[in-house]
């Protein structure tokens, strides 16, 4: 609350959305990243990972160009 941080947003699901989300910024594999946190789904995993827009512009940048 000290923190100014949404009542919505506090709670050790944030942690878990952090976790997920930065081990898939430093280029972990969506796998790894699933049995790091104990998920049994792919799915599941990809709901705590947060896919910036400018990573997918960049994805789409790579595609335009050949790169893929």
């Amino acid at each position: 609350k000290l923190a100014g941080i949404d009542k919505g947003k506090r709670g050790p699901h944030i942690l878990r959305h952090t976790f997920c989300t930065r081990l898939h910024q430093k280029g972990v594999s969506p796998f790894t990243i699933k049995d790091l946190a104990g998920h049994k789904s792919l799915n599941t995993t990809m709901r705590y990972v947060k896919i910036e827009n400018k990573e997918q512009a960049e994805a789409v940048d790579r595609l335009e160009f050949g790169i893929l």
